[in-house]
């Protein structure tokens, strides 16, 4: 009777440790669930910042009705644009937003026969949070006249028709948002050049966007390049800016990690109990599985001064380094790397291989339920046993020992 209530005691043990360590994760990691829902508050707030500008009495002029004026035509459009991600410093919980620098050179004519005033729309990002180092020449004269209007940066100004006006602008703007890149105005385009730089990981094309030309990728950047001459269609350039967020790209870990440390739990506790019911207790499941815990925040916090690979590959291989050693020391070197190291290692990868690239997710969540089923099948009847055999097992009876005068 004792064993058995030992053997009880000791199995609600194991699974309290399992359960803290899933909650433990959840507190770990809040700002990964809280970003997802900071970005659609903010997408719903984003009216609230349209025309907003530095020229606020074009601005006044255009909101009383002045008639829009014709885009100009342009004629070459040649442009560098760096996107780096980041996160916002001091606020509640910190969200995901993106620093984009732009250059362009731009050969423009006007579109009418008169030298009545015309735009050029350039992009920003939609939820604008700053725009500096704006620097704007035309004809190589320092030029002011730009305003903000929703999403865009707009010029104005009078142009020749029969001879283009070279045009350069320059700028570095925060946001969040859709980074949406139009192909400029204009019958057809003789000179489209368009290198953009994705600093620390990939972007994510929508859907129909123009293609580019050629891709690059080396140390830790991506550049996309797009080289078209004569360009009479090109449909918009759309990016998801934040999806090379670090808190993007791991943003499936709010709940994946808590299913792969579940999944991970259980399984070593299976293995102890199969193996060794002797090593077997709290204090050892509590140290292996908190490790592999310890590895998803370490990784997503890791990103500000790491790459993605980077981050993923030391916090898995420091966190895989620290369960080798006491899975070693208590199972033997056999069962430690083949079992427990094996088990994090696969679980881990998965996971991460899920939060990543979420078009396999469903995929890989089914190899790894089928893997776990299958290992837990594996140890369930010797874990039984070894059960059976502790509860079986009379405690040892404390001898007395007696007194000597």
């Amino acid at each position: 009777m004792a064993s058995s209530k030992r053997a009880g005691i000791k199995l609600i043990e194991l699974i309290v440790v399992v359960l803290v360590l899933v909650g433990l994760a959840s507190v770990l990691l809040p700002t990964l669930s809280r970003s997802k829902e900071l970005a659609k508050q903010a997408m719903m707030r984003s009216e609230a910042y349209h025309d907003f500008g530095v020229n606020n009495e074009v601005m006044d002029k255009a909101e009383a009705g002045k008639p829009s004026r014709p885009f100009a035509r342009v004629k070459s459009f040649i442009a560098d644009i760096e996107l780096t991600p980041k996160l916002s410093v001091g606020t509640e919980e910190p969200e995901s937003i993106y620093e984009a620098s732009f250059s362009a050179k731009i050969e423009a004519t006007s579109p009418t026969e008169t030298q009545n005033e015309c735009e050029i729309h350039l992009p920003l990002p939609p939820q604008i949070i700053s725009l500096a180092e704006l620097n704007v020449t035309v004809n190589g004269e320092p030029n002011e006249d730009v305003f903000l209007r929703n999403e865009t940066l707009v010029w104005f100004g009078r142009l020749d028709k029969n001879k283009p006006s070279p045009i350069t602008i320059e700028y570095s703007a925060v946001g969040k948002g859709i980074y949406t890149l139009h192909t400029p105005p204009g019958k057809i385009i003789d000179k489209f050049e368009t290198k953009l730089t994705a600093n620390k990981s990939d972007i994510r094309m929508l859907e129909l966007s123009l293609q580019p030309n050629n891709l690059k990728r080396h140390a830790g950047k991506t550049v996309y390049t797009w080289k078209y001459n004569r360009l009479m269609l090109g449909r918009p350039i759309a990016l998801d800016v934040l999806g090379i967020a670090p808190m993007d790209r791991l943003g499936e870990l709010v709940w994946l990690g808590h299913v792969s440390i579940l999944i991970f739990g259980v399984l070593v506790a299976l293995l102890g109990m199969a193996y060794r019911p002797d090593k077997l207790d709290k204090w050892m499941l509590l140290l292996i599985a908190g490790a592999f815990t310890g590895a998803y925040p370490l990784m997503y916090f890791g990103q500000e001064f790491l790459s993605l690979t980077t981050s993923i590959f030391a916090a898995g291989a420091l966190v895989l380094i620290i369960i080798a050693a006491r899975a070693i020391t208590l199972f033997g070197l056999k069962l430690g790397i083949g079992g427990v190291v094996l088990l994090a290692g696969s679980i881990m990868a998965i996971t991460l291989a899920s939060a990543v690239y979420p078009v396999a997710q469903g995929v890989l969540l089914t190899i790894e339920a089928i893997g776990a089923l299958v290992v837990a099948m594996m140890m369930l009847p010797r874990a039984q046993k070894s059960l059976m055999s502790e509860i079986l097992t009379p405690p040892p009876t404390p001898t007395k020992t007696s007194d000597t005068n």
